[in-house]
């Protein structure tokens, strides 16, 4: 099966393969494909590897924070850019690594602000690697197409060079270059004047940002399997494998609409209802002759004689659609796709169990998506150390920020696991044994800093005599 999708991919896989070949290189990384997609779909109607893809996005970066922490400018500069990133981006960074298998985002300094480029799988190509490592890439910034079928591509190569430093010594510096293809093949400067908004891009075609070790992008690669391909340099989306499935539910989804728009209901009218509206011309001949129907015309049908017709002059037809058995075999296919993707029930389907008594059974029933969090939550830190490192070189480079020491801190959410009576529950009995205290409480409660938690307990403390539930900090 050829989907959409697979379609449009196959085309921009082409584009970038011309535009490397023009530039005398050649691409190690294609994205995937797979037999069935519908991640173009969202937007349209539905599409089922979004839902799976945002979902699973949404449940790892649950209340996660980067603070990078350090009295210097630059920390604090560097902080300011996390938080924005991780507010704005990062869950859709996740995500459309999930869905697309590849995402690469591609950090600039715009004058006032760090600007930070989502670009998907199909959206770049890796036209050099180190192991699994980008030292070369190319990708999409704009895409314009003109009336007569012309298709013009804004594109954009970064790339590890050596570098000499003004002192002799050798490292390594990030190249860039922009380019403007026609129908895939390389122009000539004056292109950028093509189009208004792309004037600005000609003016530094090319640049280099020095003293560096590696490419100043951050990469979030899926660690999803492709068994066919296990050591494929672009990453595999994570419904690859369950092709199968989605195409079932768009199926059992379509044919349950139409049924309910067969089921509609329908009036059979004795044709003596019916009234002939005559046409006439000027001279008051007839010159047409058509039924004029009853409101409600578009599901009214005449009875014939001899239809079995109980003598009444309307009759109604409304037969019921079989609706649960649509339900059933839609939880079947979302449990068969959660299964491909490799996580428990309850990311598309329903829970197995809705009774949970506490938290150690909640995560035996959801043990395979903990996998998959934590598994993706290794990945992202490992993207987020690139991010960070590639904030700070372009800082350097720009001077925007005196050079600082800076600390960065991960912290992440198990919100999904835990519930608030759960980590309170356990905050009470470990006070029993003398393993917590009120700070600890006031810390989950109310959210506040070990030294913010511990002064109010201390001035809670001296204005009452005593606390029932927890001993004295002392």
């Amino acid at each position: 099966i050829l989907t959409r999708e697979a379609y449009t991919m196959g085309l921009i896989n082409s584009l970038l393969d011309s535009i490397a070949r023009s530039l005398g290189r050649r691409i190690q990384g294609m994205e995937q494909s797979q037999a069935y997609r519908d991640s173009g779909r969202k937007g349209e109607e539905f599409s089922v590897e979004s839902m799976v893809s945002e979902s699973l996005a949404n449940l790892m970066t649950m209340q996660f924070t980067m603070p990078v922490v350090g009295s210097s400018d630059r920390a604090v500069a560097l902080d300011r850019v996390s938080t924005d990133f991780v507010r704005d981006s990062f869950t859709n960074v996740c995500s459309m690594a999930f869905l697309t298998g590849d995402c690469i985002t591609v950090p600039a300094w715009n004058g006032r602000s760090m600007y930070n480029s989502i670009v998907t799988a199909e959206n770049f190509a890796i036209l050099g690697a180190n192991g699994s490592e980008i030292t070369a890439c190319i990708y999409i910034v704009d895409e314009k197409k003109e009336r007569n079928g012309a298709k013009w591509t804004l594109l954009r190569l970064i790339e590890l060079v050596p570098y000499t430093a003004f002192d002799g010594s050798q490292t390594f510096a990030n190249r860039y270059r922009t380019y403007v293809a026609k129908n895939g093949v390389i122009q000539d400067d004056d292109a950028f004047r093509q189009f208004p908004d792309w004037a600005a891009y000609g003016e530094q075609a090319e640049w280099i940002i020095p003293n560096v070790d590696r490419l100043l992008i951050g990469r979030y690669r899926s660690f999803t399997l492709n068994p066919q391909n296990p050591n494929a340099q672009k990453g595999t989306p994570i419904c690859y494998g369950a092709s199968k499935p989605i195409a079932e539910i768009h199926y059992l989804i379509d044919k349950m609409h139409t049924e309910f728009a067969l089921s509609e209901k329908a009036v059979f009218a004795d044709r003596s209802l019916f009234v002939k509206d005559y046409q006439r011309d000027a001279s008051g001949a007839i010159v047409n002759a058509r039924l004029k129907l009853p409101e409600g015309r578009e599901r009214l049908f005449m009875t014939m004689q001899g239809t079995g017709s109980d003598g009444s002059l309307l009759n109604e037809w409304a037969p019921t659609i079989q609706l649960q058995p649509y339900i059933d075999a839609l939880e079947k296919q979302y449990q068969e796709v959660e299964k491909c993707v490799g996580i428990s029930s309850g990311v598309l389907s329903n829970l197995n169990e809705q009774a949970y008594q506490n938290v150690d059974n909640v995560r035996k029933a959801t043990v395979k998506t903990q996998s998959f969090i934590e598994t993706g939550r290794k990945v992202a830190e490992s993207y987020l150390d690139d991010m960070v490192y590639s904030w700070n070189a372009i800082y350097n480079y720009y001077n925007v920020t005196p050079v600082g020491d800076y600390d960065v801190e991960y912290k992440w959410s198990d919100e999904y696991i835990n519930t608030f009576s759960d980590q309170q529950n356990a905050i009470l009995a470990g006070n029993a044994i003398g393993a917590t205290d009120a700070v600890d409480y006031r810390m989950l409660v109310m959210g506040e800093s070990p030294e913010v938690a511990r002064q109010r307990v201390e001035e809670i403390a001296a204005s009452k005599p005593s606390n029932p539930l927890f001993s004295e900090v002392e």
